[in-house]
């Protein structure tokens, strides 16, 4: 199981498919209901994502091909959300889709755990 999450793409398809059942189970009548459980299952993602770095050791390749991924997850995630606000005809204004704006936080995060793996590496050498 722990193989199929550490892959970047069965990981962003599993919290897609997550997203698209919280949309549907806990989205309210408003637009912005929908911006906000996509944006805390994005923020989900993301942190769980960041963190799957301190246990794979696959170097550089795990870390571009994640921010890849979840650059395609957002925009798959925001057609999404687009289409159902349009298909059931939802009331808003749609700002709430700032929340996605977290992403800029992600490969800030991704470094800091890939730091810190490097120094636990170093200390744990000495």
């Amino acid at each position: 199981m722990f193989s199929y999450l550490s892959t970047p793409l069965y990981l962003t398809i599993g919290f897609f498919l997550l997203t698209v059942l919280s949309l549907f189970i806990f989205g309210k009548d408003q637009a912005e209901s929908l911006w906000n459980i996509g944006g805390l299952v994005f923020g989900c993602y993301l942190i769980f994502s960041s963190i799957l770095i301190l246990f794979i050791d696959t170097g550089w390749g795990y870390f571009l091909s994640i921010l890849g991924y979840s650059l395609l997850y957002l925009v798959f995630t925001g057609i999404l959300i687009q289409i159902i606000i349009q298909v059931k005809q939802l009331p808003g204004s749609n700002e709430s889709a700032m929340i996605f704006l977290i992403i800029i936080f992600h490969p800030l995060l991704l470094l800091f755990l890939k730091l810190i793996k490097w120094l636990f590496s170093i200390l744990a050498q000495k």
